[in-house]
């Protein structure tokens, strides 16, 4: 059996050096064959394809050599790596703070979604050993500096411009790393729940001082906007005030405010609201009007 191989391979063989030596066309034949292998064996040790939205860092001997893509690149064997390959569309990063302190020591709930780009692989895969989780704490941790350094009334008056505020200030730290952010956009705004429950349980409002705060600053602000004619108004009308014309800010920029269902009530009138303002002589809208210039004005 093992002596037919040999003879088999040696009758090819010869076959072949006859066929090469006295036939044109066979050594034409051979030579392109010979051509598409060198060529198969190219694309498939020293070639590499990227789509449009990838980038990929190519190291040689170690070292940073250059970023390739997008379409084919080669790649020498032994001598060159692809370290790593990023993909350089826009995408969304969704935020979730459960606790942010504002200035007066009030606590706040929010979510949003950013946009991020990265602009530079190299930076993004050299400078910083987990971009994705240095992201992450780099905006909780600015959306929470911003939120500190407002009071809970420059918060609400702000919100129309506090997405672009953390767009600059996230994008300032993150341009280092090779990413750029070209959009904040925080979708809600959420006051802690035991506001609401001191708002309608009056016993237990003194165990809850960030209730108290929140109750005298629409106070306040509604005594700032509407003069005396706010005085003659109790809680609960000045707190359907103060958070309509809340809810009409954010709806202008694009946030939703969301407060706990307790205060559902109090928006849809359900204790009187309406009866008290009209006994008081106060336009609802003209109120609410008041409340949102005096807000923004800071």
């Amino acid at each position: 059996m093992v002596y037919g191989e040999i003879i088999l391979a040696v009758a090819v063989i010869l076959g072949f050096v006859m066929a090469y030596t006295h036939f044109s066309w066979f050594r034409v034949g051979t030579y392109i064959l010979l051509l598409l292998v060198a060529i198969g064996i190219f694309f498939k040790f020293f070639v590499r394809k990227y789509n449009q939205n990838e980038r990929a860092i190519i190291f040689r001997m170690g070292k940073f050599n250059r970023i390739a893509g997008p379409g084919w690149a080669i790649v020498i064997p032994f001598f060159e790596k692809e370290f790593a390959k990023v993909d350089i569309r826009t995408k969304m990063l969704s935020v979730n703070i459960p606790v942010a302190f504002t200035k007066d020591d009030l606590r706040l709930k929010l979510n949003g979604v950013v946009y991020y780009k990265i602009v530079d692989p190299n930076k993004a895969l050299l400078k910083i050993d987990n971009y994705m989780q240095g992201l992450m704490d780099l905006i909780t941790a600015q959306i929470r500096n911003l939120i500190a350094s407002m009071t809970m009334r420059e918060v609400f008056g702000s919100l129309p411009k506090l997405n672009d505020m953390l767009a600059d200030a996230i994008r300032h730290a993150t341009w280092k790393w090779g990413i750029d952010v070209p959009m904040v956009q925080l979708r809600s705004v959420m006051p802690p729940e035991e506001i609401a429950i001191a708002m309608q349980q009056k016993e237990v409002a003194s165990q809850f001082m960030q209730a108290e705060k929140f109750r005298a600053e629409a106070r306040k602000l509604a005594i700032e906007a509407l003069g005396d004619a706010a005085k003659k108004l109790d809680d609960r009308a000045l707190m359907y005030l103060y958070i309509k014309a809340i809810e009409d800010i954010s709806k202008s920029s694009g946030t939703k405010l969301v407060f706990p269902a307790q205060f559902m009530d109090v928006m849809k009138g359900g204790f009187g609201v309406g009866t008290g303002l009209r006994a008081a002589g106060i336009d609802v809208n003209d109120a609410v009007k008041a409340i949102k210039e005096k807000l923004t004005s800071g």
